[in-house]
């Protein structure tokens, strides 16, 4: 009776979840990429939203949580910024143009402390929290990116097992379009 319960319970939760969280942008959110795509050399660990055909859309926290990493490359995720939420996801935002003022400044500092554009800073809950729908971001092309758009990942806090964003967003994302075979 037990075994039957418990995924049921999962389910319940994962659904709560997705249904607290606020799409990126303030406009129809459609895709340009896929959960599980294969690329390359790997596979797509999260969808990739359309920002209009344009750099420098204004990037929404999903939900309240803090910043707890950052990244700038010019390779990868090129500008990554990671939110974790208190239900134990951390969301994943990349190839972004710049960041918020407040984090931009602060990662300024690091850069010139580290005598380092690339920097992979770790944060601390109080350094930086944020509120669902707050911008903490807008929209790029960096890293290893063919064209504007917001990679965007929901990941497991705990054991950084990537899940499945669409559960997130399905009746938000206005793409009506079957895939074609």
């Amino acid at each position: 009776m037990y075994k039957l319960y418990i995924p049921l319970l999962f389910f319940c939760i994962q659904t709560i979840s997705a249904q607290q969280l606020r799409q990126p942008f303030d406009f129809p959110i459609l895709l340009s990429g896929n959960f599980g795509e294969l690329r390359n050399n790997h596979f797509h660990s999260g969808i990739d939203f359309k920002t209009q055909g344009v750099e420098g859309k204004p990037v929404h926290a999903v939900q309240d949580g803090y910043v707890s990493r950052i990244s700038v490359s010019p390779w990868g995720y090129g500008n990554g910024l990671y939110l974790t939420h208190p239900d134990g996801t951390t969301t994943v935002y990349a190839h972004l143009q710049r960041f918020a003022p407040s984090i931009a400044r602060y990662i300024k500092e690091q850069q010139y402390e580290q005598e380092s554009f690339n920097v992979n800073l770790f944060l601390d809950p109080d350094q930086f929290p944020v509120k669902k729908g707050e911008i903490v971001a807008y929209s790029g092309n960096t890293g290893s990116s063919g064209g504007p758009h917001l990679h965007f990942e929901v990941r497991d806090t705990e054991s950084e097992e990537v899940l499945d964003p669409i559960e997130y967003f399905k009746e938000k994302i206005t793409d009506t379009r079957a895939p074609k075979i």
